[in-house]
């Protein structure tokens, strides 16, 4: 099986090479990540706590859905590859999340480095309270 390779940037936000999933969280490298943000319509917002399996902050709560961007996708492509996996929420196109993006910001730490592209999604349907990925999923006002 070959390793997930993720696409390191620069300051930028600027390709720089790509390396695999453990090189950048073993040396912190700069790369790509999407979150969104689910509100549910009553003025709820949805968060999950990370899965114990998870190879970084396992077992926290974080809000919505985050993903990092694989090698040669973009963002929009991340964050509805998270929306399907994390909470099974299919259907969301490219287009609706670019024109729901909120900001985007740089993250930096000593465990995870990444310029992140923020988005709202507002979601009425049924969504998973369990995956893979999360151990716990709940709408919070």
């Amino acid at each position: 099986m070959t390793e997930e390779l993720i696409d390191v940037v620069d300051e930028n936000d600027v390709f720089v090479r790509k390396a695999t999933r453990k090189e950048v969280r073993q040396g912190s490298l700069l790369h790509r990540a999407s979150k969104v943000i689910i509100l549910d319509g009553e003025g709820k917002f949805l968060v999950q706590k990370r899965s114990l399996n998870k190879d970084i902050f396992p077992g926290l709560w974080e809000l919505g859905v985050g993903e990092t961007v694989k090698s040669g996708d973009g963002y929009e492509t991340a964050a509805m590859s998270g929306l399907e996996d994390e909470i099974g929420v299919i259907g969301v196109s490219n287009i609706q999340l670019k024109h729901s993006l909120l900001f985007k910001l740089r993250c930096s730490s000593a465990r995870n480095n990444a310029h992140y592209k923020v988005y709202v999604l507002e979601h009425h349907e049924k969504i998973l309270t369990k995956s893979e990925e999360a151990d716990e999923i709940k709408f919070l006002s």
